[in-house]
């Protein structure tokens, strides 16, 4: 039994008139008949009565008919999810992601791919970037988000040709500082200035390419890293700043997710807090090439 044999049957139940159903087919109606017995021959029960002036369901035949439309709606179903998978507008990206990435513009640009595209399902897994470049290689995840290590050309060593990377987004890295601070009335703060400031930091296991970065930040202009409290979340990070409990630097995409806080520039002005989207180079979804398009934008 094919799937034309109970479109077939469905066309004639329908009408209940082979000679229309064979039209609406665009075949003639004695090799729509043929096929019609055949089917019948084959399911073992007559599915039509047929007299010269009409044609009946039988019992079987109205049985038959839910089914066999059941069947086609379930099959036509698949085609056009396939075919809207092949064309990026429906399925699945596994994306690698760190906490601390909720201080850039990142989470807007994944909102914005979400509400263009209602049928796709993003899993998000958070991974450092050292875990997001295994589960890549692995196949556990279809793209990450990697951080640069400050003013590092590179993500991290990459097997040649395995993976493929581009620069989605640059933040300049600022101060943040309680509004109470009393370097908060600068409006743009001598790095040395900050080497007596207690500092809140991300917890380094959390995201230990930007923790190592901000000390590296520290050594290279002469200063010991105090930190007086740590936070594995963002929005804890934030909070014990605004409570006045130290200072913290952060892109300054976190401007948006606190207003008891000040975002100061820093000077001489620090490298960029550069992530680059990873993605397996044998990778050729229609999807994900719609996922990173956006994300460049």
């Amino acid at each position: 039994m094919e799937l034309r044999h109970l479109r077939y049957f469905i066309a004639v139940a329908t009408d209940l008139h082979f000679g229309r159903a064979a039209a609406k087919l665009d075949m003639a109606q004695p090799p729509l008949s043929q096929q019609i017995r055949k089917l019948e021959d084959e399911l073992g029960a007559k599915l039509l009565h047929r007299t010269k002036r009409r044609v009946q369901l039988t019992n079987p035949g109205r049985t038959f008919l839910d089914e066999a439309r059941a069947i086609v709606a379930r099959a036509d179903e698949a085609v056009a999810k396939i075919r809207r998978t092949g064309r990026g507008e429906t399925g699945r990206v596994s994306v690698g992601w760190q906490a601390w990435s909720d201080w850039t513009d990142l989470p807007r640009r994944l909102g914005r791919f979400g509400a263009q595209n209602p049928e796709v399902h993003l899993e998000i897994h958070n991974l450092s970037v050292g875990d997001q470049i295994a589960a890549l290689h692995s196949g556990r995840i279809d793209i990450g988000f990697l951080l640069r290590p400050f003013g590092s050309e590179k993500v991290q060593p990459l097997d040649t040709g395995a993976l493929k990377t581009k620069i989605v987004l640059r933040h300049p890295l600022v101060a943040v500082l309680p509004r109470t601070h009393e370097l908060s009335a600068l409006k743009q703060i001598p790095f040395r200035r900050l080497a007596d400031a207690p500092y809140i930091s991300f917890k380094r296991e959390s995201a230990p390419v930007f923790y190592d970065s901000v000390v590296s930040l520290y050594n290279r202009h002469g200063l010991s890293f105090k930190v007086r409290h740590e936070a594995d979340h963002p929005s804890t990070v934030l909070g014990l700043v605004t409570a006045g409990l130290g200072i913290t630097l952060l892109p300054l995409g976190a401007q948006h997710l606190s207003s008891g806080v000040v975002f100061r520039a820093v000077s001489p002005r620090p490298p960029t807090v550069d992530i680059a989207l990873g993605w397996r180079a044998e990778n050729e979804s229609p999807l994900l090439a719609k996922f990173i398009k956006l994300m460049r934008e």
